[in-house]
């Protein structure tokens, strides 16, 4: 999430409960539907909002968030995802200073 947009997502996958794909995780490209960015812009919301990233989960029952994240790591989402995320960032935070965004 940067502001109110749901701008990229991925699924991580392995072969272990560590999916990280710091830690060898593999992302691969998830498509943002209506309903991930809804869930999304929600949990942001719940925590003040800004630039987060929200880890879901998909469940028998449907989405359910599991955590809100002021410290991601995307750079094995830029390529997997083709969504330029720090420029989203730099320009979000550009938009705060300048007092075009609350």
């Amino acid at each position: 999430m940067v502001g109110n947009k749901c701008i990229a997502a991925i699924y991580r996958t392995s072969e272990h409960w560590i999916t990280n794909t710091a830690r060898g995780g593999v992302a691969s490209n998830c498509v943002v539907s209506d309903e991930i960015s809804n869930i999304s812009l929600q949990a942001a919301k719940a925590v003040g909002g800004g630039i987060v990233a929200i880890d879901i989960f998909e469940t028998d029952t449907g989405y359910q968030v599991n955590e809100v994240n002021y410290t991601m790591e995307f750079k094995n989402s830029v390529h997997t995802t083709g969504v330029d995320i720090p420029k989203y960032i730099v320009d979000y935070v550009i938009q705060v200073a300048e007092g075009d965004i609350a």
